[in-house]
């Protein structure tokens, strides 16, 4: 056996990697050939001399082929919960096994500790007034009913008076005023009898003059008294009356109105204290967190493993992290310290081309190569990444590769995270279907064609394809079970198409196929083309 030289480029990139790519391909291909070879290659006895396939129903298994790492599928990340950038101050060593609550690793905390006690100060003032305003609310509410008992009091006396004046007094002084109006009325018709008795008895002689002078100025007197009376119930009906009725009822809606002034002061003072009140509680409250959020900060200073396992730092796995930890480095807030890795329930992380991530879903059973394992492991397809992994963009921009998980049905014991492997993923598993060796077709533009075997040469016939694996393409119409195509040699679909009369259009040639490779692959439903200058 002759031993081909591995170029420098791939001794660069590690032996046992490469080993683990070229190894499962070479397999793949020497059973493929001894599985033709078995069953379905026979001599032909034409005169063309090639040999051909025999078309018999199989199943046609469609996979992936990709290597990756272990992983474990439960980690405890932990990550540094203190603001800031703060110094290490002591670090347990990398590779260690914990006890869940054992020390890892503490941080610089006395730029914390003096800021708690800033906080502590800050919220006892505030706490005080606080106290204050409480106080100043109680005051205010004894002053708001206070005034608005005043203000009830008022209200009710100015109903009083107004009641008073239109059902007592004002009906009272009009009764009086009417009545001495009658009187005077009566006085003065009483004056005029007796004036004109006195003339009577005056004509007569038995009054003298000064007599009926008398009785004059007393019907005078009568007459003046009844005008007085006359006007003092019109006044009184008129204007009087009128403006101690309009007085009353002002002092009603003056009183009324008042009430109403001190309801919205009352309110609005007693909102001014509320809202101080709920300022200054606010306040409490703020510096009270900022208090306890010191504290847990103080207390986060100290990282404790959160469960037993193995310490590994971020700085082993993150590439992107160009410090180690180590007593001495500063560490930021949410930066990531170390991982506790779950050993017992691992996973096979592989990257798959951008055109072969449509084929695969959730569920789809795959077999994982371990490296110091003998025996493969099943596995299950149980993520895909959503984004390309952007890791590489530096050394190959045009690579886009997605991050697949395996779970792992049974995991071997003593596995370390990072450890090699090779999956292969169960795309599709197409039973009792037409299919022959990617040899047998020619591609011309989007028509496919092989050449069965003839009388006296190979004759060509249009098939339509479907899916494809490494190995095999399946055949959706055109061949039936039991015929025997021909396995083309190079240029010799050509040659025999050129012979039959068939004109040939642009064939494909090794640049569109290499385009046709990066572009998604076809779904169940679509057809697979191959493309092979035969």
């Amino acid at each position: 056996m002759s031993v081909v030289p591995v170029p420098n480029v791939l001794k660069s990139r590690g032996r046992s990697g490469w080993l683990w790519v070229a190894i499962p391909a070479v397999l793949v291909v020497a059973i493929g050939l001894a599985w033709l070879a078995r069953n379905h290659l026979r001599s032909s006895g034409n005169a063309d001399g090639g040999t051909y396939y025999s078309v018999e129903p199989m199943t046609l298994d469609v996979r992936v082929t990709k290597d990756g790492e272990l992983q474990s599928i439960n980690n405890i990340d932990v990550s540094c919960q203190v603001e800031g950038q703060n110094a290490i101050t002591f670090v347990v060593k990398e590779g260690s096994t914990v006890k869940k609550g054992d020390v890892i690793l503490i941080l610089d905390s006395s730029q914390i500790k003096q800021k708690l006690e800033d906080a502590t100060l800050d919220l006892q003032r505030a706490e005080a007034d606080l106290t204050a305003s409480k106080e100043q609310r109680g005051i205010q509410e004894l002053t708001n009913a206070a005034n608005l008992e005043a203000a009830h009091v008022e209200l009710t006396l100015a109903q009083l008076d107004l009641q008073e004046y239109t059902e007592g007094i004002y009906p009272q002084l009009l009764s009086d005023a009417q009545r001495n109006k009658e009187m005077a009325e009566t006085t003065l018709q009483n004056r005029q009898e007796d004036l004109n008795q006195t003339r009577s008895l005056f004509a007569k002689g038995f009054v003298t003059a000064a007599d009926v002078k008398k009785s004059e100025l007393d019907l005078l007197t009568a007459q003046n008294d009844l005008e007085k009376k006359s006007t003092a119930l019109k006044v009184l009906a008129q204007y009087t009356h009128e403006k101690d009725l309009t007085s009353k009822k002002n002092a009603l809606a003056q009183a009324e109105q008042k009430l109403t002034r001190v309801k919205r002061e009352n309110a609005s003072n007693l909102s001014q204290k509320i809202a101080d009140e709920q300022a200054r509680d606010q306040s409490v409250m703020l510096r009270r967190r900022r208090v306890e959020h010191m504290r847990e900060q103080v207390v986060n200073c100290t990282i404790k493993a959160p469960a037993d396992g193995m310490v590994v730092y971020s700085s082993s796995f993150d590439r992107s992290q160009q410090t180690p930890i180590q007593e001495g480095t500063s560490v930021r807030e949410r930066q990531l310290l170390l991982r506790l890795p779950d050993t017992s329930s691992m996973k096979a992380v592989i990257r798959v081309p951008e055109a072969q991530v449509s084929k695969l879903h959730l569920g789809q059973l795959a077999v994982v190569k371990i490296v110091g394992i003998p025996d493969p492991v099943t596995a299950k397809l149980t993520k895909i990444s959503v984004l390309a992994d952007n890791s590489q963009r530096w050394w190959n921009p045009d690579l886009k590769e997605y991050p697949v998980d395996l779970t792992l049905d049974f995991t071997p014991p003593d596995l370390k995270p990072g450890l090699g492997v090779q999956a292969e993923v169960l795309v599709d598993s197409l039973a009792d279907v037409m299919a022959v060796p990617l040899a047998c077709i020619y591609s011309v533009g989007k028509e496919n064609y092989v050449f069965v075997r003839g009388q006296a040469h190979p004759q060509p016939r249009k098939v339509t394809v479907g899916t494809s694996n490494q190995t095999h393409v399946q055949i959706v119409s055109g061949l039936s079970a039991g015929d025997q195509v021909l396995l083309l040699q190079m240029g010799q679909g050509r040659q025999l198409l050129e012979s039959a009369g068939i004109k040939l259009g642009p064939t494909t040639s090794p640049t569109d196929a290499l385009r046709a490779r990066r572009k998604p692959a076809p779904t169940d439903t679509q057809t697979a083309k191959v493309s092979v200058d035969r």
